[in-house]
C-alpha cells in the first residue's frame, strides 16, 4: 500500500475491485456476514466480544493461536475508541459508514491505512447504495482530504477525481477463489439478473460451460427431493457443507417450511451453521437443512452446495424481474432506499454465488413463480429428477 513520502503522517486508503468480494468496510446494519462483527459500525462497541471473536475465527480459520490471543486484547480497545467517536460526534444516525471510518482514521496519530475490498453488485443494505462513491464523498468531506492517498485499479481512478490517486492493475482482483469449478458463474448470474434478462438462448451456453467445468445448476419444485439429492450427493463426504438459503424480503416461503423470517434467522448461530458437521453437539450444522440463512448471513461466506429457496419477492413477469411482493424497506436513520429493485437483485446475486460446486434452486409450486420456473429451466438449470 504505502503512503505519500512527502506527507509521512498522512493516512492512506486502498481500494480493490473484486467482483466476487464483499465490501467488508461499507456494510450497513445487521449483516451477519461481517468480517468480525454482526452489527453496523456505530454498534461495534456494544457487540459482545465473544461474537466478534467468533466471526474472526470463522473468517480466518488458518490463524495461529498467537494471532487469536492478540485479537482478544485488540478488540476491546477498538470497541472503546470507536465508542468515543460515536458519542462525541453523534454519528449513529447522521453519517455513512465510509465517513465513520475516515473520521476514525483521522483521529489516529501519525498515519492510518484503510483497505477496502469493493465488489460490484454486492450492495444489499440500506445506506450503501452509493457504493464506491461513498468513499470518495467521505474523503472529500473529511478534515484533511489533501493528506489522503487513494491506491486503486486504473478503471476506478475516475471515481476519486480531485484527490491524490495512485493506480495499479495489481489491485484488480478479478480471479474468483470461491467457486473453483465455476470461473464463469458470476458472468452467468450477472446476465440472468438484468432487469430485463436476455433470451434464454444467450444464457444456455454459459450454463453448459459451467456444467462441463463441474458446477451443477439444478432446479426443482419438490423440496423433499432437493434435500434427498444433497444428502445422497455428499453422503460419503462428511466434511462437505450444504445448506438452505433464501431472500430476507420474501413473504411466502415460510408456508413451505423455509424459516427466512426475521425472528428465525436472528436465532441462527452462523459459526456452528457453517462449521459444524452432523456429528457435532447442538445439531446446528447447515447440513440438517433446517435453519435458513439469508443474504445477510451468506455474504462473504460460502458452502460446497446451496439449496436456494426462490421467493416471490423477485419474480419474472412479462419478461422482466419485478419485486411487487417483496417486504417493504424502511429508512434507517437518515439513510433512505434509492432503488429497492437493485437491492433485491443484488441479494439474489449473493445467494446465487455462494456455492463452490452446485446451486440447487427450489421454487415452491406457486403460480406467481411459473414464468420464473420456465425461464430458469430454459436458461440451463437442469431439472432434478427422482431416482
Amino acid at each position: 500500500m504505502g503512503t505519500d513520502p512527502s506527507a509521512p503522517d498522512g493516512p492512506s486508503s486502498s481500494a480493490a475491485d473484486d467482483q466476487s468480494a464483499r465490501d467488508g468496510l461499507t456494510s450497513a446494519p445487521a449483516s451477519e456476514a461481517r468480517r468480525g462483527w454482526n452489527s453496523d459500525f456505530v454498534q461495534f462497541e456494544t457487540t459482545p466480544r465473544s461474537r466478534i471473536l467468533e466471526r474472526l475465527r470463522l473468517a480466518y480459520p488458518e490463524s495461529s493461536r498467537e494471532e487469536r490471543l492478540s485479537w482478544g486484547d485488540t478488540v476491546p480497545k477498538l470497541q472503546q475508541e470507536i465508542g468515543e467517536v460515536v458519542r462525541k460526534h453523534s454519528l449513529a444516525r447522521s453519517r455513512s459508514e465510509p465517513e465513520h471510518f475516515i473520521e476514525f482514521a483521522e483521529r489516529r496519530r501519525g498515519w492510518s491505512v484503510i483497505v477496502g475490498l469493493v465488489g460490484s453488485g454486492q450492495e444489499i443494505h440500506i445506506g450503501e447504495e452509493g457504493g464506491l462513491g461513498l468513499w470518495a464523498d467521505a474523503i472529500h468531506g473529511s478534515r484533511e482530504p489533501h493528506r489522503w492517498t487513494v491506491h486503486a485499479p486504473p478503471e476506478m481512478a475516475g471515481r476519486f477525481r480531485g484527490l491524490t490517486v495512485e493506480t495499479s492493475s495489481a489491485l484488480t482482483l478479478d480471479e474468483t477463489l470461491r467457486s473453483h469449478r465455476a470461473t464463469r458463474l458470476h458472468v452467468f448470474v450477472a446476465k440472468l439478473l438484468r432487469k430485463t434478462p436476455p433470451d434464454a438462448a444467450v444464457l444456455r451456453p454459459l450454463a453448459d460451460e459451467l456444467q462441463r467445468d463441474g458446477h451443477d445448476l439444478r432446479i426443482t419444485r419438490d423440496r423433499a427431493l432437493a434435500e434427498r439429492y444433497l444428502r445422497e450427493r455428499y453422503r460419503d463426504h462428511a466434511e462437505a457443507r450444504f445448506g438452505l438459503m433464501a431472500s430476507s424480503r420474501d413473504r411466502d416461503l415460510v408456508r413451505f417450511d423455509v424459516p427466512n423470517d426475521f425472528q428465525s434467522t436472528k436465532r441462527v448461530r452462523h459459526g456452528p451453521w457453517y462449521n459444524d458437521g452432523e456429528a457435532d453437539i447442538g445439531n446446528r450444522s447447515c447440513r440438517y437443512l433446517r435453519d435458513c440463512v439469508t443474504e445477510f448471513g451468506a455474504q462473504g461466506l460460502e458452502l460446497d452446495a446451496v439449496l436456494l429457496a426462490w421467493g416471490t419477492d423477485f419474480v419474472l413477469r412479462d419478461g422482466a424481474w419485478v419485486i411487487d411482493r417483496a417486504r417493504r424497506y424502511r429508512s434507517a436513520g437518515n439513510a433512505t432506499v434509492r432503488d429497492p429493485w437493485q437491492l433485491r437483485a443484488n441479494a439474489y446475486r449473493v445467494l446465487l454465488t455462494r456455492g463452490r460446486d452446485a446451486h440447487l434452486v427450489f421454487l415452491p409450486p406457486l403460480t406467481e413463480l411459473d414464468e420464473t420456473w420456465s425461464y430458469l429451466c430454459s436458461c440451463g438449470f437442469r431439472l432434478l429428477k427422482d431416482r
